[in-house]
């Protein structure tokens, strides 16, 4: 039997589709230096630049993973293939650090 309490954090859904909104787990320590941001959570930091630093920033609760993608192409004029494939890659990503959770449906 576990006697932990059980985790609360909307997980990320089963299967990650451009539809789906991530948003930024309050409670991260966020710092800014120019372009960059620094992640302070649990015991770690996370220091994210460049497009990584973008697509958290993105992930604000109110645009999609495809949304965040079309920040990177607009940005960087990437393909949007390319964009959203790795858009999605880095999300979940952030979401098995728990800095990264999903906006669910009302």
């Amino acid at each position: 039997m576990n006697d932990t309490a059980p985790d609360t954090t909307p997980a990320m859904p089963c299967a990650m589709t451009p539809d789906d909104v991530p948003r930024r787990v309050l409670g991260i320590r966020v710092r800014r230096s120019g372009e960059d941001v620094l992640l302070g959570y649990e015991d770690s930091a996370l220091l994210l630049d460049g497009a990584a630093a973008l697509v958290y920033t993105a992930a604000d609760g109110t645009r999609s993973v495809a949304d965040v993608a079309r920040v990177l192409v607009d940005t960087y004029g990437i393909d949007p293939r390319e964009a959203l494939d790795d858009v999605t890659e880095f999300l979940a990503d952030l979401t098995a650090r728990k800095v990264i959770e999903w906006h669910t449906a009302a």
